[in-house]
């Protein structure tokens, strides 16, 4: 009868073992996490004419897209380069949720960026508008 009580607690003890190595949860090896870098996202030109394009974004998100434009996308030195940049001022015009006074002041910051551009920006901008009215 003994030997069965052994049997028994050895059986017991054989099962927990087994549970223990079979349900023990491996730990992930740790990494540091920097928290206080944010990485930003890095917008290209099609990114900004997506938002222009779309009818449904918010004039938050358009007068975002003028800040960008004028801090990070320069106009290119060669005029054949400069087509997508055009379609902004273009979209930017063209937009329904763009006013004349933000119109306006996309023409004036562009042109003080880029003077070399001047004229094809206003050519632009008054397509633009054109176009609202159609």
């Amino acid at each position: 009868m003994l030997y069965l009580i052994g049997f028994f607690l050895l059986f017991i003890i054989i099962l927990i073992v087994i549970t223990l190595v079979v349900f023990k949860k491996s730990k992930a090896p740790s990494c540091p996490v920097d928290f206080d870098e944010k990485k930003e996202k890095t917008l290209s030109l099609d990114d900004l004419l997506k938002v222009l394009k779309t009818q449904k974004s918010d004039r938050s998100k358009i007068e975002e897209t003028l800040e960008v434009m004028k801090t990070k996308f320069p106009f290119p030195e060669n005029e054949k380069d400069a087509n997508q940049y055009f379609e902004y001022v273009y979209f930017f015009a063209k937009n329904p949720l763009s006013t004349a006074k933000l119109i306006v002041q996309m023409q004036k910051e562009l042109t003080s960026v880029n003077p070399k551009y001047a004229k094809q920006i206003e050519d632009f901008q008054m397509r633009g508008v054109e176009a609202r009215k159609k």
